[in-house]
């Protein structure tokens, strides 16, 4: 042929990218628009229907890839990576579609075949993006983009959450219609992991809509950008300079050449433990009185990955406060360390397998561990050590609705602490007293760590202004921890978060008293909203009220706290705010009274 190689692949990309986009189409019709638990291989669903057009498709799909991967084999060139991972899985989905035509396989494999020719799109979506890519970057007329890393991610959340929401929408999501503020709601919920819910998730949507909120949490637990860069390395693309110091910038993570390691820790750490825990749970679950056996995997996956997240969103009822499971401590254990699992940071991990690793490959380690790491640790420890106690003798002497057995309120104790970022509840917190309220509202605000999957304003940004303001008392010229000097900037970046977030929670629970009048002159109504609004921003999930029983505005302005929360207050800042380059001018200095 005279035709260059390249030219010959570009021409065999362009049906493979209609065609995938094509199943990506009907798989979302077919699952949108019908009830995917009625569809099954023994009502002929591969002879009649979309499921036919789905197959012509797909088929055609692997055909175009086959070709690809023979004319690389011709032209003595490896096959990608990409290319192999197209290859496996038009092949398995082709299997599983001619095996259902005979009726040879259990009728579970038709979700499959569906989730199957979904990747099929998914790989034409990016088969797109990287042609652009390639494009822009050997285009003449290549601009820099000016957008921060904030935008960028703030932007990816809004457009995946109203996506979400348009997916919940539709007749084959719900067993009931929902408002749109309802699902937008939801949804925001699940992308910032916070667990708030103004519907019965449970008995609201069918599978397609808890697999949206499964995977919303998923994506929003480790970043849409984060997930979006994986997926990249996965099929063998590299990462470009400009996309490590996104990541870096929304991790707050010092140097590039760590985002590939830590991209593919957060991914390995997430699926080893949800994996971990779906086993387990499953076990403790199967057969045991109350508890749902009808796709019981489903269900315990989903509560690995909600628990690990710290999402807090339940497929009981009543949460976790469901009789089934309210007083099983084994599967209660499970939940709390995979939520704690989940707080520590992806940051923490990542040394301990680099650690780890050195040693299994005989590298010498260093003697001490990051500072960032020792400051988790002990802030992690002090902090539910703190929260157990404190909430236990709150729970013994203050005088509440709330009847619980002393050890059990030992128990509850330590729930609540894990728990202050997740939002999984096993008792009602309503019927508390309100100084115990107050107190979980502090734990709710100090959070879990950074670069992990809980909220708040992280428990080491919290220690370090307690430190600093220990340090200004005593008259110390630094804060110095575990034999370093902290930078200035990260104190004064953890003070400006501090001071923002209780700016930001004091005006919003006034905005909300306004917008609530009714909730705000009932019983303890000021508490109650305040608790809201903190577990709304600081993405906790535990409420004393009802969500459902706001205003449409004020279930919207809920959902911003939600979205503010998870990209953090500082970082949001950032949007509208643009950092200046030091001067090397500086002023004289003068001192003003402060008493």
């Amino acid at each position: 042929m005279n035709i260059p190689h390249e030219r010959q692949y570009r021409a065999l990309e362009l049906p493979e990218i209609i065609s995938g986009l094509l199943a990506m189409f009907v798989v979302l019709w077919e699952a949108c628009f019908t009830d995917l638990a009625t569809l099954t291989f023994e009502k002929n669903t591969f002879e009649e229907g979309l499921h036919v057009l789905l197959a012509s498709v797909v088929c055609c799909n692997t055909l175009t890839v086959i070709i690809h991967f023979i004319t690389k084999l011709i032209h003595k060139e490896p096959p990608g990576r990409f290319l192999w991972w197209q290859l496996v899985t038009g092949l398995a989905a082709c299997g599983i579609f001619a095996a259902g035509m005979g009726k040879q396989l259990p009728d579970y494999t038709y979700l499959i075949s569906i989730i199957l020719s979904f990747i099929i799109g998914i790989y034409s979506v990016i088969t797109i993006v990287a042609i652009a890519r390639a494009r822009k970057k050997s285009g003449k007329a290549h601009t820099r983009s000016q957008w921060s890393p904030a935008v960028i991610f703030f932007t990816w959340m809004i457009t995946f959450v109203l996506v979400s929401t348009i997916l919940l929408l539709t007749p084959g999501a719900t067993h009931k219609p929902i408002t749109f503020t309802e699902a937008f709601f939801t949804c925001s919920s699940a992308i910032s992991i916070t667990g708030l819910t103004c519907v019965d998730v449970a008995g609201t949507f069918t599978a397609l809509g808890k697999i949206v909120l499964l995977i919303d949490i998923q994506i929003g637990a480790m970043g849409v950008m984060t997930f979006s860069y994986f997926v990249l390395l996965m099929v063998g693309k590299k990462l470009a300079v400009r996309d490590r110091v996104a990541i870096s910038a929304l991790l707050d993570q010092q140097g590039v050449n760590i985002i590939p390691s830590l991209i593919k820790a957060v991914i390995f750490v997430t699926f080893s433990v949800e994996i971990i825990g779906t086993l387990l749970l499953y076990f403790l679950w199967k057969g045991a009185p109350g508890v749902p056996q009808d796709h019981l995997w489903f269900r315990a996956l989903f509560h690995a990955v909600s628990a690990f997240c710290n999402a807090g969103i339940a497929l009981f009822p009543q949460n976790m406060a469901e009789a089934c499971v309210a007083h099983d401590k084994a599967v209660q254990g499970i939940m709390m360390l995979l939520t704690l699992a989940g707080t520590l940071g992806f940051s923490v991990y990542l040394e301990a397998l680099t650690r780890m690793k050195n040693k299994l490959t005989g590298k010498r380690n260093p003697v001490r561990w990051s500072t960032h790491s020792w400051l988790v640790v002990r802030v992690t420890i002090i902090v539910m050590l703190a929260g157990t106690v404190g909430l236990a003798i709150l729970g013994a002497l203050e005088p509440s609705q709330h009847l619980s057995s002393a050890d059990y309120n030992i128990w509850e104790s330590i729930w609540n602490t894990i728990g202050r970022s997740a939002g999984f509840t096993i008792t009602d917190i309503s019927t508390y007293g309100q100084v115990y309220q107050l107190f979980l509202c502090l734990l709710m605000f100090v959070g879990g760590n950074p670069a992990g999957t809980g909220g708040g304003v992280f428990a080491p940004v919290f220690a370090l202004c307690v430190l600093e303001v220990l340090r200004v008392l005593r008259g110390q010229p630094d804060l110095e921890l575990h034999g370093r000097r902290i930078a200035r900037n990260t104190v004064e970046r953890a003070m400006a978060t501090v001071v923002l977030s209780t700016f930001w929670i004091a005006a919003s629970t006034m905005l909300l008293i306004l917008l609530e009048p009714t909730l705000a002159q009932s019983a303890n109504g000021f508490i109650k909203i305040l608790f809201l609004e903190i577990s709304a921003y600081t993405t906790t999930g535990y409420s004393i009220c009802n969500p459902g029983e706001l205003g449409e505005f004020s279930k919207l302005f809920i959902c911003a706290n939600m979205l503010f929360g998870r990209v953090g207050m500082f970082t949001f800042m950032l949007i509208f705010i643009k950092q200046k380059d030091p001067s090397p001018l500086r002023y004289p200095e003068t001192r003003l009274p402060l008493t």
